[in-house]
């Protein structure tokens, strides 16, 4: 599997994690995924709040393999398709690791400009 990621350029051919790649996966799957979570929670602070917390929480060692499963679920429940790049993160765990971070980021930050579209 990690011949994957070294064929999708997530992992280069120096064995370091490409983090403009992995950045720019998590940029283009955390965007419609942190606006469905604003949809479907009608901008519930608290529901985002719980979630936030749970990919903050469960980004360890011993968690993050499941945290990686929950989010591609997430992405089911909401009806969004789980990109095909960002489905070979978990092959390797310092490219899960960066990418569970990216991801969580990435989510604030959609978030935050969702409350500031709202209040203007």
């Amino acid at each position: 599997m990690k011949n994957v990621l070294l064929t999708k350029g997530i992992i280069l051919p120096s064995g370091e994690i490409s983090k403009d790649k992995v950045n720019l996966v998590t940029g283009a799957i955390t965007q419609p995924f942190a606006e469905m979570v604003w949809v479907t929670t009608g901008g519930d602070m608290e529901t985002v709040n719980r979630l936030t917390d749970v990919l903050v929480t469960m980004n360890t060692p011993a968690d993050r393999g499941k945290l990686f499963k929950i989010i591609k679920m997430l992405y089911g429940l909401m009806g969004l398709p789980f990109s095909e790049e960002a489905e070979s993160m978990d092959a390797d765990p310092a490219v899960l690791e960066y990418f569970i971070f990216s991801f969580t980021a990435d989510f604030g930050e959609v978030i935050q400009d969702l409350i500031a579209e709202e209040t203007e």
